[in-house]
């Protein structure tokens, strides 16, 4: 039975706003080109019957009706639509007041995915299920191939929402926290180190001590060897390099146990601590607020920084040290891959997806069918192009060799210049999947095969020749109960007393502590987790 929580929508769709996609409704027998004017389509066009519709979203702007991209879309697939937007700080409250009401679009650019909602929505009826034969849809169909994330959105053996894959990695599963470092300091340090320079972890924080004992950017105090994206935030994610099960689930035996009472947390906690103990991390940065660590990396206070650095993430920090830091070129810039005391690299499976699209259960079906085959049409090379470069011919030309030649400049495309459709044109895509899948174009002027290649691909198949790989364990993340919800608390607080145990005196006992405290709770969400996939 769906809930109805009339006053509650009535109060947060103030929140709400709508605005026209693409211009101009029509009849079944016309359509609306880029200018407004209608033209008539063939009887036997799949897309003869014109079809306008609503999307809830966050992503959108009043002018996206003239962007390109999806002004071309609007007229080969016969559609007009409006956008439902919705400011990201009211998101959740405001999809899941829709969802009790029953009050969706029949479109739905979903964020912030919550696995438990999805699946009560589901069963509620709240959600249209997707086609199980995708083959209509080849590129869609290809991810649902690809990635295990499909398999396990599954209710009742249908897929009701489409999950948005990032674009991260194509060569492996890896997720890309890696440690980038100041090839240029290294040089300066006598040190020919290569684009991705291959360390134990010993050779390692040998490393960090000569650049804190030679200072090879004459930075004097300001000198920071060794940072971290988030700061401190960031150490107990660095922790899993000891034991990827610090905040979470552990199977021993047959059964799962919490992870943090394994004796690896502690040598986790003792690596870092000597590290800051010894002046090789950032003083304070257990108080950092998010994006500390990267900021001053990308200012050039640090050596090297271990951080998220997906392709567009590594890209974008290239540009902004080049453009920021004088002197400093695209190959002043290389990665560490660092082997563990095991003499293995300790890699694990990237996150797949964030978000996705979904249809509410009155969505017409032939919307449907039109929407996924918008889809299915942005995932072609061709689309990816015009939303990478812009308009063929007038932004950008390609030779018969493939070399894309750009003709406006990177100010041109940014917010306020001549060219900003050209970036904004992306939420668009977005509404299908997310960021990155341009950055592989063959020929992308706006990628450097040096990051790319050099770099990130080469960083990926060196940990493939010897990797300690932990993979994502999604039945026990969905998996939900009334211990196990509860000890989430614990699990996310992880973080503070591992920082706390790093920057005191008597690691072991505030460790301890810690799981003294939790450990009778832990149980009981153990016991309710190995009911039920317990060996």
């Amino acid at each position: 039975m769906k809930k109805r929580w009339l006053c509650t929508l009535l109060a947060l769709l103030l929140t709400v706003s709508a605005f026209a996609g693409c211009s101009g409704g029509a009849d079944a027998s016309s359509s609306s080109n880029a200018g407004g004017q209608e033209t008539s389509r063939d009887a036997d066009d799949p897309y003869a019957e014109h079809l306008s519709f609503e999307i809830f979203s966050i992503d959108g702007a009043e002018e996206m009706l003239d962007y390109p991209l999806v002004a071309e879309a609007c007229e080969k697939f016969n559609i007009d639509f409006t956008v439902q937007l919705v400011a990201w700080d009211n998101w959740d409250d405001v999809t899941r007041t829709l969802a009790a009401t029953d009050s969706f679009p029949e479109v739905i650019a979903w964020y912030n995915l919550n696995y438990a909602e999805y699946v009560e929505w589901a069963q509620e009826g709240i959600f249209k299920a997707l086609p199980s034969d995708l083959s209509a849809y080849p590129n869609l169909e290809a991810l649902t191939e690809k990635y295990t994330i499909f398999e396990k959105l599954l209710v009742d053996g249908n897929l009701y929402a489409f999950p948005k894959i990032k674009n991260n990695n194509p060569y492996n599963e890896y997720d890309s926290y890696m440690f980038a470092y100041r090839r240029d300091w290294a040089n300066a340090m006598g040190l020919d180190y290569a684009p991705v320079q291959d360390l134990t972890w010993d050779e390692f924080k040998d490393y960090l001590r000569k650049v804190k004992a030679e200072d090879p950017g004459q930075l004097g105090e300001k000198l920071i060897p060794f940072d971290f994206e988030n700061g401190g935030n960031s150490w107990c994610g660095f922790a899993r390099k000891w034991n990827p099960y610090i905040s979470g689930y552990e199977m021993v035996d047959g059964q799962y146990v919490w992870g943090a009472p394994d004796p690896t947390s502690m040598d986790a906690i003792l690596e870092i601590k000597s590290l800051y103990d010894e002046g090789l991390l950032a003083a304070d940065s257990y108080t950092d607020a998010n994006n500390a660590g990267k900021e001053r990396f990308m200012a050039g206070r640090s050596a090297v920084i271990y951080s998220n650095l997906g392709p567009s993430i590594l890209q974008d920090t290239v540009n902004q040290m080049v453009s920021t830091i004088d002197g400093f070129e695209e190959e002043d810039l290389g990665l560490f891959t660092v082997k563990m005391d095991d003499g293995k690299y300790a890699v694990s499976q990237m996150d797949e997806w964030w978000g996705s699209f979904a249809f509410d259960n009155d969505c017409r079906d032939e919307v449907m069918e039109r929407w996924l085959a918008v889809g299915n049409w942005l995932l072609e090379e061709e689309q990816i192009e015009k939303y990478a470069y812009g308009v063929e011919g007038e932004d950008w030309t390609k030779d018969a060799d493939g070399n894309v030649t750009l003709n406006y400049t990177a100010e041109e495309a940014t917010a306020g210049g001549d060219k900003e459709y050209i970036t904004n044109q992306r939420a668009f895509q977005k509404y299908f999947i997310l960021e990155g899948l341009d950055l592989f174009l063959e020929g992308n002027p706006n990628a450097s095969d040096y990051v790319i290649n050099d770099l990130f691909k080469t960083n990926m198949e060196t940990w493939e020749t010897n990797p300690n790989y932990t993979p994502s364990n999604y039945d026990l993340t969905y998996f939900s109960s009334t211990e196990k919800d509860a000890f989430a608390s614990v699990l996310n607080g992880t973080s503070d007393d591992f920082i706390q145990a790093v920057i005191s005196d008597d690691p072991e006992a505030i460790w301890n502590q810690f799981i003294d405290e939790n450990k009778e709770q832990a149980e009981r969400a153990c016991a309710e987790i190995n009911e039920v996939f317990g060996e």
